[in-house]
Formats: C-alpha cells, sequence, structure tokens
C-alpha cells in the first residue's frame, strides 16, 4: 500500500512539475490527445464497417479531413481573406462613429482621441514591429499546429501503446484503477468534443442565418467567427459577438440591438438546449467550475488555456471520479460493479 501511495505521488509531482515549467508543452500533448480522441471516435467505427484494422480507420479519417479542410480553404479563402480585410479597414472608421455617439459622456472625449486618425496610424517602426511579431507568432503557431496534428494522429492509430507506458509509471496494483481512470478521462473527451462540435455548426449555421436576414455585412465571415469562437463555452459566443455587432454600427445603428438580440437567442439555444441534449450521456462540467477553469487558464496560459479550458476540465473532473470518488473514497469493487468503461 505504502509502495503505490508512493508511486502515485511521484508521478502527481512529475505532472506538476511539468505543468510549472513547461504549461504550453502540457497543453499541446493534451490538444494531442483531444485531437486522437476525435479521430478515433470516427477511425474505429469506420475501421468496423469495414473490416479493417483501427489504425488505418484513424488514418483514412485524418487523411479525408485534411483533404476536406485543403479543398475548404482553396475555395474559401480569397472570399474570407476580402471579407477579414474590410472589416479591418472597417473597424477604425466604426469606433470612431461610436466614439462620435458618445461626445459628451464621461470617457468619450478620450475614446474619440484614441480613435482619430492620427492615433491609429501606426509608425513605419511600429509597423514594422507588429509585422515581425505577427511573423514570428504566426511561425510558432504553425509550428505547434503541425506537432499538435503529428501527435493526435500517432496516439490515435496505436493509443494502447502509449497507455501501457503510461500505466508502467505507477504500482502494479494501481493500474487497474488507472486504465479505468484513463478510459473515463477518453470518453469524458469524446463526449463533450461531439457535443462542441455539433453546437458550433448549429450556431454558426444559425448566425449566418439571421445575420443575412438582417442584412449585416460580413455574414460568412461574422458566421465562421462566431463558429470558431463558439469552442470556447460561455466566453466565446460573447467574444463572437462583439465584431458583429461593431460591424452592424458601421452599417447601421438601430441594427445593433436586433443583432445583440438574435446572439442572445442563439446562445440561449445552444447552452440550455443543443449542448445539454447532445452531452446528456457525457461527463457535464457544471458552468461555475468551467468558468473557474477558464480564468484560471487564461490568466497563465493566454489563449491556448481558455481554448483549452473546459476539455481540460472535463477530463479532470473524469479522472476525479474514477481515481478519487470511486477507488478512494467509495469502495472501488461496488463502483467498478456499477460503471463498465470500454476501452478508449
Amino acid at each position: 500500500m505504502r509502495h503505490d501511495t508512493a508511486t502515485l505521488l511521484i508521478l502527481l509531482a512529475v505532472i506538476a512539475l511539468l505543468g510549472w515549467l513547461a504549461p504550453g508543452f502540457v497543453l499541446i500533448v493534451f490538444a494531442g490527445c483531444l485531437l486522437a480522441v476525435a479521430l478515433r471516435a470516427a477511425g474505429v467505427p469506420l475501421a468496423r464497417y469495414f473490416g479493417m484494422a483501427p489504425h488505418w480507420g484513424v488514418m483514412i479519417v485524418a487523411l479525408i479531413s485534411g483533404i476536406i479542410i485543403g479543398l475548404l480553404v482553396w475555395v474559401g479563402f480569397a472570399t474570407i481573406a476580402d471579407q477579414a480585410r474590410q472589416f479591418v479597414r472597417a473597424a477604425p472608421q466604426v469606433l470612431q462613429g461610436i466614439a462620435n455617439m458618445l461626445e459628451g459622456l464621461p470617457g468619450g472625449d478620450w475614446l474619440q482621441h484614441q480613435t482619430s486618425p492620427e492615433a491609429l496610424q501606426p509608425s513605419a517602426e511600429q509597423a514594422a514591429n507588429v509585422a515581425l511579431r505577427s511573423f514570428w507568432g504566426t511561425l510558432g503557431a504553425l509550428g505547434n499546429l503541425v506537432l499538435v496534428l503529428l501527435l493526435g494522429i500517432y496516439i490515435g492509430a496505436d493509443p494502447t501503446l502509449y497507455r501501457r507506458g503510461a500505466l508502467a509509471l505507477v504500482a502494479p496494483g494501481m493500474r487497474p484503477r488507472g486504465e479505468a481512470t484513463l478510459n473515463a478521462m477518453a470518453h469524458a473527451l469524446r463526449g463533450w468534443l461531439l457535443g462542441q462540435m455539433f453546437a458550433m455548426v448549429v450556431t454558426g449555421t444559425l448566425t449566418f442565418l439571421g445575420l443575412w436576414v438582417l442584412g449585416v455585412p460580413l455574414a460568412g465571415f461574422l458566421s465562421i467567427l462566431t463558429a470558431i469562437f463558439g469552442f470556447i463555452p460561455y466566453i466565446g459566443p460573447v467574444i463572437g459577438a462583439l465584431p458583429a455587432m461593431l460591424i452592424a454600427a458601421s452599417e447601421d445603428p438601430s441594427l445593433v440591438p436586433w443583432v445583440a438580440g438574435l446572439f442572445l437567442v442563439i446562445q440561449n439555444i445552444e447552452g440550455n438546449v443543443l449542448t445539454p441534449m447532445v452531452q446528456k450521456q457525457s461527463s457535464d462540467v457544471p458552468p461555475a467550475l468551467l468558468l473557474g477553469a477558464q480564468a484560471l487558464f487564461g490568466t497563465g496560459l493566454g489563449f491556448l488555456g481558455v481554448l483549452l479550458a473546459a476539455p481540460v476540465a472535463a477530463a479532470g473532473l473524469a479522472a476525479i471520479r474514477v481515481a478519487y470518488v470511486e477507488g478512494w473514497v467509495e469502495d472501488p469493487a461496488d463502483a467498478d460493479q456499477k460503471r463498465l468503461i470500454r476501452p478508449f
């Protein structure tokens, strides 16, 4: 028993040390595991249907997904890029219009000064610095993306290899409980991921239809932006609504209340109907806990932390339930009889 506890404490200490010294690396590895869960969720049923090995199904799904994404980028890049340029060009005028509307109110003079053409026109040195930072930031993001893709494909093709390696770090007596914990985390991530992807597609579609009916410019770009931000529960839809409201204000200020109402309705449909309906079989994370995780991860890890806070919270909650509550607080034998989790 002491030997089991010692190995567990050492493992937790190593994980905590990695999270302290290299939190970005830990998040990248977690993102790769999340992608592996997504690939296996589609690849394993495909392989079972055609009677092939699971890793072939994962590779086929990865290849087809890459081709589809490449075609979408190739076909839609020009349109999206043009809409994005229009949005960037319209932003100063929108801010200036808002400043004029707030003239005479507290803070209105300051905002009007900050949005003046002189203040918005960067110097040559500032433009060069921004371009250099953007280049290195884009290069780093692409490198991290490639690493996540490779991790997702390798782990998704043969998760048993990596699961055995992880279980080898704990004492033999704790390995059955450790395997059940890993399986529970994988199932929680799959349920959360499928629910979020479905909600993102529906949210983006409803946003496009609503903005198109209202006559708001850049409806396609704004709907894609809203769908992407929808990956971040609760906070994402609020962030996605701000550009739409700014564009509506530049076109016709009377559209702003209608756009705000549209996003409010869509958010209620997504949060109160779609997500609970799709994820009712998975381990939902309580809203207060999710917001706390987003605040904690966002403070120390930036946008990537906020982006992955929800799946990290879902996986962590599953691990606590299986490893601690069922494996320590309750009788492990009774807990195992009540719950049967298939291997990932």
